[in-house]
């Protein structure tokens, strides 16, 4: 049991990590981005997309609308595979693609760039690992390696995609012309006030997280819900408690949420509700009731200016002050990642708990398989 308690640890630390973690990344990012992102036609693109697996794939679904907003350009978030066998083959003429991966060893990331180099896209590698295959196969890098701090469920890795990402929204924005110059450097300096706020939401919620955790230990099965952006950092919280405890936890849409997770049987599962603010939040807070009166222990993630009724939420996670909704995927997951953390304690358990069952922790599953580079390669193609 000893042992495993420092491995544990290791996601802790990590989550306490990311408010310095913040503007030392930016620090490097930004003139990476700039350097990188001048030398590609970028005023010529006309759509962009983001492809990756697991944490990747959520950290190009939580920057859309930054990409969006800023860049002004249609955007499309897909998981390596979808893009790579399905997408890929009607990409649309200046096309950009962003491929995600922390190691840039995953196949199915290596795939999606090279295909869609294939196909005449632009290609960006967001990785840690400057030399890495994805990397080798892309035509421009954005490499910001940074310390592991021990083997834990991605949490800094997750950190800096999302910053190199939202630097790279920015500096698109004025790239194209969108934003001005100092449009541009106001947004870039209320990107590094969020460790401001990181810092005050883990204060808030460390000991609450704790509680929580202690009080719903004996719940297997948890549900996270969010729209937007929100629906990103649902997505990477459940993650997060499947990987540090072995949860049944997943994610879900707000509005999808009333269709379909409203009428499951298992009447106690907690659901949490996260409430940035933005166009979703006004539906958030009109499903709290319903989820609470279904009989689910009912969280949310939320601050104080979101309104939300104490009456119909068993638990708050508070974040002491809004952050704009391009920026929030920063910030409201936190409580995810230290509700994660608290319940591994709570349980005893080691991370990546399917290596308990005999399966091999090594990555073959992602990057042992055979990697297509060209259309022409998929068997089933019409």
């Amino acid at each position: 049991m000893t042992t495993e308690i420092p491995a544990r640890r290791a996601m802790y630390d990590q989550i306490m990590s990311q408010p310095a973690l913040l503007p030392e990344v930016c620090d490097r990012a930004e003139p990476l981005v700039r350097q990188v992102l001048s030398q590609l036609p970028a005023k010529q693109w006309q759509a962009l997309y983001t492809a990756g697996c697991g944490d990747s794939f959520y950290a190009g679904l939580a920057c859309e609308l930054a990409f969006a907003r800023f860049a002004r350009l249609p955007i499309k978030a897909l998981p390596s595979m979808a893009f790579s066998r399905y997408e890929v083959a009607n990409l649309p003429p200046h096309a950009a693609v962003f491929g995600i991966s922390n190691s840039g060893a995953v196949s199915r990331s290596i795939e999606a760039v090279a295909m869609a180099r294939a196909a005449g896209a632009s290609t960006i590698a967001v990785t840690g690992r400057e030399d890495s295959p994805m990397a080798q196969e892309a035509e421009a890098v954005l490499a910001l390696p940074i310390a592991a701090m021990g083997r834990s469920p991605g949490i800094r890795s997750y950190t800096v995609q999302l910053l190199t990402l939202l630097c790279s929204a920015i500096q698109l924005g004025e790239m194209r012309q969108v934003l001005s110059e100092s449009e541009a450097d106001a947004w870039r300096q209320r990107l590094r006030q969020v460790a401001a706020v990181m810092e005050a939401t883990i204060r808030a919620n460390d000991a609450l997280a704790q509680q929580v955790a202690d009080r719903l230990q004996e719940q297997e099965h948890w549900v996270f819900v969010g729209s937007g952006p929100g629906h990103a950092t649902a997505l990477f919280c459940a993650a997060k408690l499947v990987e540090s405890c072995g949860a049944n936890a997943w994610a879900q849409d707000i509005e999808e949420w009333a269709h379909i997770q409203f009428f499951s049987r298992h009447e106690q599962t907690p659901t949490c509700l996260i409430a940035p603010p933005g166009p979703s939040v006004e539906r958030a807070l009109e499903l709290a009731p319903y989820v609470k009166d279904v009989g689910r222990y009912t969280l949310a993630v939320a601050s104080a200016e979101q309104r939300l009724d104490a009456i119909h939420v068993d638990t708050i996670f508070p974040v002491p002050q809004a952050v704009p909704e391009v920026f929030s995927p920063l910030v409201y997951c936190l409580a995810g990642e230290l509700l994660a953390y608290y319940l591994a304690e709570a349980w005893e358990t080691q991370f990546f708990t399917a290596t308990r069952r005999g399966v091999s922790p090594g990555g073959d599953r992602l990057r042992g398989s055979q990697v297509l580079r060209h259309l022409n390669d998929l068997s089933n193609a019409e």
